[in-house]
């Protein structure tokens, strides 16, 4: 096996003495790649962290960006991407726009609404989803836009569901109405009509969750939960507890995020049930730890030691440093 500080140190060496900046950038992600591997890692990065920042060539800060969420602990982390919105490069401050964005922290409220300023588009939108997450509609017009934007709209209605603002009801209804709509994007729609109160969303969200061979079914079960649709409990139940369905999967998730304390059995049914495929379980366990139930939280660490594969023990691991 090779020694990954010597893999580390060789692609550093290359990116120091390499001139193309596309073998640049390659390299960069590649140190990237090395730290991501093992948690454990991260404290042995902070030189070439400060390498990937103080780099001339914008690629390279970006991959830095990267690593410094891996590198830098929760207390650090928010000043280093504040720093870098005044970047030169738009990758970069795209890169720290949507990091920030992610975070949903109150105190990074100010830099995002300064990105909403920015000349660039996308940054404008990542700065307008981040404030969504937070549940200022400061950019609720950049929103609205993104949903003629092919490459944007799917992630802003998932923003626009998150804000809950009545000001983007005639919007999406248009949007939700139009023709030869995305089956994906359509469904998105309905979760936010149906998080805005609106009964068509809410009818053709249940509609979905019965078209068993529609390719966006889980995304419709899933927001059944999400967005609180009356009598998704049962419906989510029954689809749960069909050995059968393919979304069963996606219905511990949304009964997770319907946070019903009923929903527990059931999900503790499928997640202690080792017969069942491994997926499926960890959307059990996903489900049981967004309840946030002590007793479902003790279960969840209980079980943890029969998941066998390195990539279910990495996706348990990260849940559990989540908040429920």
């Amino acid at each position: 096996m090779m020694d990954w500080r010597a893999e580390r140190d060789r692609t550093l060496l290359a990116l120091e003495r390499e001139t193309r900046p596309q073998a640049r950038a390659e390299a960069a992600e590649l140190l990237v790649q090395i730290a991501a591997e093992d948690p454990s890692r991260a404290s042995e990065f902070t030189e070439v962290l400060a390498r990937l920042l103080a780099d001339a060539q914008g690629e390279v800060r970006r991959a830095g960006i990267g690593l410094a969420t891996l590198v830098l602990s929760a207390e650090e982390l928010p000043e280093m991407l504040t720093a870098r919105l005044a970047d030169a490069d738009i990758g970069v401050r795209l890169e720290a726009t949507g990091r920030i964005a992610d975070l949903a922290l109150p105190q990074l409220r100010g830099a995002l609404a300064r990105m909403l300023e920015d000349p660039v588009p996308e940054i404008r939108f990542e700065a307008a989803r981040g404030m969504a997450a937070l549940k200022h509609s400061a950019g609720l017009e950049i929103l609205i836009a993104a949903l003629d934007d092919a490459g944007l709209r799917f992630r802003a209605l998932g923003a626009l569901a998150e804000l809950g603002d009545a000001k983007a009801l005639p919007a999406v209804k248009k949007f939700f109405s139009g023709w030869l709509v995305p089956a994906f994007e359509r469904t998105q729609a309905a979760g936010v009509l149906a998080r805005l109160g609106e009964a068509e969303g809410v009818e053709y969200l249940l509609k979905r969750t019965q078209k068993k061979w529609s390719a966006d079914r889980a995304l419709a079960v899933e927001l059944c939960g999400e967005v609180k649709v009356p009598g998704s409990l049962e419906r989510l139940r029954s689809i749960l507890q069909d050995p059968k369905d393919p979304c069963r999967g996606a219905a511990a998730r949304g009964l997770g995020r319907l946070g019903d304390p009923q929903a527990l059995p059931w999900l503790l049914a499928l997640m202690e049930d080792t017969g069942a495929p491994e997926d499926f379980r960890l959307d059990a366990v996903d489900g049981v730890w967004r309840l946030g139930l002590p007793e479902g939280q003790a279960r969840v660490r209980a079980i943890a030691s029969t998941f066998t594969s390195p990539e279910a023990r990495e996706e348990l691991a990260e849940l559990l440093q989540e908040k429920p």
